[in-house]
């Protein structure tokens, strides 16, 4: 099976998205977001603005520090995406998280929420932690279903 050979546009595209993903959703100026993953203000505006590529150890750094499923546009270009490794190596319950995240989302949706039945964005990143360890679940989930 024959791929597609991977374009410096199309990686540079992948970049911008996910740096206005994180921005949108975490309200980062790029001075802000370059303290975060250790470069400078202009390596983030330059690779925002599609002028230049950001060094892939910086994307393993928005990884680390905003959560896997960060980078999947990047990872997206090899028809793939971040699955995060279980925590000491053992899987847990899967179970537990998934319903923990389900019950916050229920929550947050609820009538008497700040949002009503439509989830705010403040709602969203209050239970983030929550949404993020329930993803990780099913893909561990799904990643051990594809191992079978």
């Amino acid at each position: 099976m024959s791929r597609k050979a991977i374009s410096t546009s199309a990686y540079r595209e992948a970049v911008e998205e996910i740096l206005r993903q994180i921005r949108r959703a975490s309200g980062l100026s790029d001075a802000r977001l370059a303290d975060r993953i250790g470069c400078s203000a202009s390596t983030v505006r330059n690779a925002r603005s599609g002028h230049t590529s950001l060094d892939p150890a910086l994307l393993l750094r928005i990884e680390q520090e905003f959560g896997p499923g960060a980078i999947d546009p990047f990872l997206a270009l090899a028809n793939s995406r971040a699955v995060p490794l279980p925590q000491g190596g053992k899987l847990g319950d899967p179970a537990l998280a998934i319903v923990t995240a389900l019950h916050r989302i229920i929550d947050v949706q609820a009538t008497g929420s700040d949002g009503g039945e439509r989830i705010t964005r403040r709602e969203l990143q209050a239970i983030l932690g929550d949404l993020r360890r329930g993803r990780a679940a099913l893909d561990q989930l799904i990643a051990r279903a594809g191992d079978a």
